[in-house]
């Protein structure tokens, strides 16, 4: 596909003033940019324009450059800018780099031998560059404020796939045995599931060289499609995870309480997926997060939408 700048142009000023109608009628774009002090400075293929919130106002300009945008969003590729501005990509995953972010999408998966291994590849394309101009740190996820890019995390992290939700640290059960809510809910699971996965580190501390956790207390995972992880990553199982008994599980749970780590419990699509396994339904997530490093604390920077991914569990939460 050939795009050329004139439909850069227009599609780019159609963004720009779509926000501006959208304002009144959009209630999580309301809440999204009640508090929102944000100036963006768009730059695709040299077609310019720039955005500023400023705690739930709104102006713009097409074709026009602030002096000193808090960031600045850089589109290299006029193909895959067309795809963003007319909301065709379903992904939304990023890299840190010094100074700036780099946005990518999944272009397509791939099964692919490794030896006797099948593996599943996933093929990442560059979407934009995030520039922090003035130096300020701001998180990937707050540009999913804007619809443009809300509207990836609702096709992304969708709440119809995913069954989660956070588990509140020493909520008491009153008298029943002394035992904290959160230690009887995960020991029901435990005790229930036959197969238990345990990673040996965080991803998420461990990227973003976290210096108030610990690193070690990686993620579990529970049921019955945790054996494909066997079956798809033989030779990485041993370097990353092992699959353990009940009591180290319940050992592992006990040691991020003590860390002071919130466990976030449920069926999340993109773990599983994230394994190369199916979504089947069986595989559950238990994630020990903190809120400098995790996903699950890191959210919040987002659209309000990414609230969603978390829904309650009959009867857990």
């Amino acid at each position: 596909m050939k795009t050329n700048i004139k439909q850069l142009e227009e599609k780019l000023e159609e963004m720009l003033k779509h926000l501006e109608e959208s304002l009144g009628k959009d209630t999580v774009l309301q809440e999204d940019s009640k508090d929102l002090t944000l100036d963006i400075q768009w730059d695709i293929c040299g077609v310019k324009g720039y955005q500023k919130f400023n705690k739930g106002k709104y102006s713009f300009k097409f074709g026009a450059e602030l002096d000193d945008p808090d960031i600045t969003l850089e589109i290299d590729d006029a193909d895959t800018a067309l795809k963003l501005l007319n909301g065709e990509i379903e992904s939304f995953e990023y890299r840190f780099y010094k100074r700036k972010a780099k946005i990518y999408y999944i272009e397509k998966w791939e099964k692919v031998k490794v030896g006797e291994e099948i593996l599943k590849e996933k093929h990442f394309k560059l979407i934009l560059t995030m520039r922090y101009t003035k130096g300020v740190f701001y998180h990937p996820y707050t540009i999913t404020r804007l619809p443009i890019f809300r509207n990836i995390i609702e096709k992304w992290y969708d709440p119809k796939a995913a069954d989660a939700s956070y588990i509140p640290i020493n909520d008491s059960l009153g008298t029943f045995e002394e035992k904290v809510l959160p230690l009887k809910v995960l020991e029901y699971f435990i005790n229930k599931a036959e197969h238990l996965l345990l990673c040996h580190s965080c991803g998420c501390r461990t990227y973003n060289q976290c210096q108030e956790h610990d690193h070690s207390i990686g993620c579990l995972y529970i049921g019955a499609d945790t054996v494909d992880v066997k079956e798809v990553f033989p030779k990485v199982i041993p370097k990353s995870s092992h699959f353990g008994t009940k009591e180290e599980a319940m050992d592992r749970v006990k040691e991020a309480y003590d860390n002071g780590l919130i466990t976030v419990i449920g069926r999340i699509k993109w773990d599983s997926e994230g394994w190369g396994i199916p979504d089947r339904g069986h595989f559950m997530t238990v994630c020990f997060c903190c809120p400098c490093c995790c996903i699950a604390g890191k959210r919040m920077s987002g659209t309000t939408e990414l609230q969603n991914m978390m829904q309650r569990i009959e009867g857990v939460s």
